[in-house]
């Protein structure tokens, strides 16, 4: 028999383990599929020790993925189609589309989060804003909540629509971070009650009783999202926001995870996202809905992780919602505080494929020509990685990062083997002719699943005279450099007219006979490119009327010249002015 000291100690051991070994969360949804469950298992796990990144859509995750060469571990989608009227042929193909979306980064072993610029359920022109468009009627959340008004009805039968596409999600087994009524207390959209917050609230309760008890969607991680202010007058004491915040809350048997939105406002308070880890928004959220992990549910881009990581707060996940600076992602996806897909541990029982990135040289060198080494590196998540292959893609530098997932296919069908080896490392492309290049990783797994890296532009052994020179622009002229620098994701733009110019002075005179024009989307249809030798004496060598946009290059008889005009006569969008990542000038380029 054991001494009584023995049991003691195993007692105290026993206690000592189930106290540093936190609870297992209770879901709201206790009937949660077991993906769901092993989802929230997952997001508690890493809570308080890591931060996992997020963005809005693929499209910016497809930006941070050439910007950083990693993809977030999460992406949010939208459930409402936009489009007027509600539910009418230009607004259910984007429903369909979005959810089609979420299944392929599901299938990618990401994490799928959800939030709903729910449009006004009674008013099918409207939108989810709570005044857009101008005059529109008002919708009375206090009827909405109460069986038996035409605004219930409306509620009610707009959200059972909405439902039957969460429905394929839930069919799928696809757990989802939901996040409805989001910035619930900000204002500016329709489920706002700025007088009775309590009206609010009980529609979170109404929407949770229908989709979670009713509908049997258990595939759902409700999250609770406040926004960067409330609607009491900003003098008002910080407590009283807080409590005023307090009454939007539905209460925690409704909430698995709870959040905030946070721009840079320096009128409320708040600073820019890269200088911030938001310790008051922090505290608030935890006054608002205790024992919930907290996340940054929107911020504009990364928050300061040096500043998560030593000071604190370590939020769930940050989702970044625009595309931001490139250098910035490459920093923060880099960081070990931060977790991106390619940590996010693939499901049980479920191989999904291989992550892929291409670490080096960096995006935008210029390297003489010759051997180029990349050193690319390929993670399984289920299968083995079985071979990696390094690709030249057709026609130089692409916007890769706005192209889906068709085009690209479609542009790996054309692009050329360069070489290839069983796993990751060093790969080698034997002599590289000068040129502008583009390169992509591609790995494969045993089961044949094929995954894409970040690509790769190369300016291989060519001397742009307009690098680094001194750019001037009849607008913008703050942002003229960028188009000179070294980034390719940095460019000027211009203001939203024809007649605009952007000039280089290449310090003295050159002789040159050919330029390299690299347009974001906001491209000229219709342009013009001039030379001067001196300030003002310019001469025409090229005139455009039909540019498609992306790379172009111009060639043109040799002509001496210290300065090199692009003189832009026709937009080629109604909704922007010219947007031009780079501008190369040279004395020759190979043909």
């Amino acid at each position: 028999m054991p001494s009584r000291f023995v049991v003691y100690a195993l007692v105290t051991l026993l206690l000592t383990l189930a106290a540093a070994a936190p609870a297992a969360i209770q879901p709201a949804d206790g009937d949660l599929i077991p993906e769901a469950r092993a989802l929230l298992d997952y997001l508690q796990s890493v809570y308080g020790k890591k931060t996992l990144s997020g963005t809005w859509g693929p499209g910016i995750a497809s930006y941070v993925q050439e910007a950083s060469g990693r993809l977030p571990a999460i992406v949010a989608f939208d459930l409402t189609g936009w489009n007027s009227p509600t539910w009418g042929k230009t607004y259910t193909p984007v429903v369909e589309r979005t959810i089609e979306h979420a299944k392929a980064w599901h299938a990618r072993g990401g994490i799928v989060a959800f939030q709903f610029h729910w449009k006004h359920p009674m008013n099918p022109s409207g939108t989810s804003w709570r005044d857009r468009p101008k005059n529109s009627p008002r919708y009375d959340l206090a009827k909405a909540a109460q069986v038996g008004t035409p605004e219930h009805k409306a509620f009610m039968d707009d959200l059972a629509r909405h439902a039957d596409y969460l429905q394929k999600l839930a069919d799928a087994r696809i757990p989802i971070l939901w996040r409805p009524f989001h910035e619930i207390d900000g204002g500016w959209f329709w489920w706002t009650d700025h007088t009775h917050p309590e009206n609010t609230a009980a529609l979170w309760r109404i929407m949770f009783d229908y989709l979670v008890k009713q509908r049997k969607l258990h595939n759902l991680i409700w999250v609770f999202n406040c926004g960067l202010k409330t609607t009491l007058k900003r003098e008002a004491p910080p407590e009283e926001h807080t409590a005023f915040r307090k009454r939007y809350y539905p209460g925690p048997q409704y909430v698995d995870i709870a959040g905030i939105d946070i721009y840079p406002n320096s009128y409320y308070g708040w600073g820019k996202n890269e200088e911030e880890s938001y310790p008051k928004a922090f505290q608030i959220m935890q006054e608002v809905a205790p024992g919930k992990m907290q996340a940054m549910c929107e911020c504009g881009t990364f928050l300061n992780v040096q500043k998560m990581a030593a000071e604190g707060p370590r939020w769930l996940y940050v989702l970044q919602w625009f595309e931001g600076d490139a250098g910035w992602a490459r920093t923060c996806y880099a960081h070990p505080q931060v977790l991106t897909l390619e940590d996010v541990p693939a499901p049980s029982g479920r191989a999904v494929p291989a992550v892929v990135r291409i670490d080096s040289p960096p995006d935008g060198l210029a390297p003489v020509a010759g051997d180029l080494a990349f050193d690319v590196r390929a993670m399984a998540k289920g299968a083995p990685v079985a071979r990696v292959e390094l690709r030249l893609l057709k026609g130089g530098w692409h916007n890769w990062f706005l192209m889906d997932e068709e085009k690209k296919g479609e542009a790996l069908k054309e692009s050329t083997l360069l070489c290839e080896a069983k796993a990751s490392g060093r790969l080698v492309w034997k002599d590289a002719p000068p040129g502008l290049h583009q390169v992509v990783a591609q790995a494969f797994d045993g089961k044949g699943n094929a995954t894409l890296s970040n690509s790769v532009r190369l300016r291989v052994g060519l001397t742009n005279l307009a690098g680094g020179k001194t750019a001037t622009a009849s607008s913008k002229a703050e942002k003229a450099q960028a188009a000179l620098d070294d980034s390719l994701f940095t460019a000027w733009s211009s203001d939203k007219k024809d007649a605009e110019w952007l000039c280089v002075d290449l310090g003295s005179v050159r002789t040159v006979s050919a330029v390299t024009l690299f347009w974001a989307k906001a491209n000229a249809k219709a342009y013009r490119v001039e030379v001067a030798p001196e300030a003002n004496k310019w001469s025409e060598v090229h005139s455009e009327t039909r540019s498609r946009g992306g790379l172009e290059t111009v060639s043109f008889p040799p002509a001496k010249a210290r300065y090199v005009r692009l003189a832009g006569v026709k937009r080629g969008t109604e909704w922007g002015g010219y947007t031009l990542y780079d501008l190369g000038v040279y004395e020759s380029l190979p043909k």
